[in-house]
């Protein structure tokens, strides 16, 4: 007989004797090489003290429709060792595990509001996390109303195990998805399937233009590690940077305050791509309108004309800033400026049917300005490559 093997009743003993407890896997920040958080993982400790993994009773839970009176039960206690953890850093953020099930109702959703609440959590420090299947198969308008509470309070939503469902793609842009974490089996196949690597590479990149933060889970070795951190991926998780710890061993491990690799040099690259989107579409918009014949309304502009909110600014004054002081780095923002200027002259000049002449040398203006902006950021990553 399997000794691992839990009942019910054993699953039920556990959680009122208090032995349903949370590990902590670290997560590492790939742009500034610092802990940034933990994703809390449930196990349940045997009277013998033998730690049984969520694979051996989540499904059991799921199918006795027990995994909400879990939720509901630790859920306090997930609140309390956050109060703890932010006492030692306030900058991590604590993921953890809930299944559509448990938003049927809305008793989950109102604990969570009142624990943000009277507690005085920055509900920007809590992740919930879910898999497709778990969102699909629970696709109600109830569940869809309380998640949206969430996010609304400021919660962010993780899909768990992207790239395994039928319909990722589709299922992200359905619900409000803020992060995406990249299955550990994708990630352990880059080494021997060219197609894994090909997925993951596509994943970071969509995420990025959506503005959503990308994790990758199972991450094992350095070399899978440095790969991603060129790629542009954000965030990582994996037995090479930390295995799941019971609390007081991460608070000793976050105290450590250890350092990883974090110069995101796949986020130069990717800057660089999103900055020639933006040049192109927008080009391709003031040339239609001003140069075709039928009826193209400038309306239909779809450039982000604010410098701070096109994927280029925010990233300059987002994960860019750990750049700030190198020279190449320091010279970006006036370029960006006067292009995000010749954008908006651009548009007044096609709206007023200026001669296109004129147009013609604010295009050219534009053009160069892209250049300077472009070598600049060449330069940028030259300087942190060596």
């Amino acid at each position: 007989m399997d000794s691992n093997k839990i009942s019910l009743s054993e699953l039920e003993s556990a959680l009122a004797d208090g032995r349903l407890v949370y590990y902590y896997q670290p997560k590492i920040s790939l742009v500034t090489g610092k802990a940034s958080g933990a994703e809390a993982l449930l196990r349940l400790i045997k009277r013998d003290g033998t730690v049984i993994l969520p694979l051996e009773f989540i499904p059991l839970a799921e199918e006795a429709s027990f995994i909400t009176e879990i939720a509901l039960a630790m859920f306090p206690k997930l609140v309390a060792d956050l109060l703890i953890i932010q006492d030692v850093n306030d900058a991590l953020t604590i993921s953890f595990n809930l299944t559509a099930q448990d938003f049927e109702s809305p008793e989950l959703t109102d604990l969570i509001r009142h624990s943000i609440q009277s507690c005085n959590i920055n509900p920007k420090h809590l992740q919930i996390e879910f898999t497709e299947a778990s969102i699909l198969n629970k696709g109600n308008p109830v569940v869809r109303k309380h998640l949206q509470a969430l996010v609304d309070m400021g919660i962010t939503l993780a899909m768990d195990d992207f790239g395994t469902g039928f319909s990722s793609i589709d299922t992200l842009s359905l619900w409000p998805f803020g992060v995406i974490k990249i299955d550990k089996g994708l990630i352990s196949r880059m080494n021997e399937n060219p197609k894994s690597t090909a997925i993951v590479q596509a994943s970071i990149r969509m995420a990025h233009i959506l503005g959503i933060d990308i994790v990758a889970e199972g991450v094992e070795t350095s070399e899978i590690y440095d790969f991603l951190m060129q790629a542009g991926c954000t965030e990582a998780q994996g037995f090479w940077m930390g295995h799941p710890l019971p609390m007081a061993e991460y608070l000793a491990f976050i105290k450590k305050d250890s350092r990883w690799s974090g110069l995101p040099i796949g986020l130069i690259h990717i800057a660089q791509l999103d900055h020639i989107h933006w040049r192109k579409t927008l080009i391709d918009l003031i040339v239609n309108s001003a140069f075709d014949e039928s009826d193209y309304k400038v309306k239909r502009f779809l450039a982000e004309m604010d410098y701070t909110q096109c994927r280029l600014g925010r990233w300059i004054y987002g994960h860019g800033q750990e750049f700030k002081g190198r020279s190449a780095f320091d010279k970006l923002e006036d370029p960006h400026r006067r292009l995000h200027e010749l954008g908006r002259k651009l548009i007044e000049a096609v709206e007023c049917n200026a001669p296109h002449n004129e147009i013609a040398e604010l295009l050219r203006l534009l053009t160069k300005e892209s250049s300077t902006l472009l070598e600049l950021l060449q330069e940028l990553e030259n300087q942190a490559i060596f």
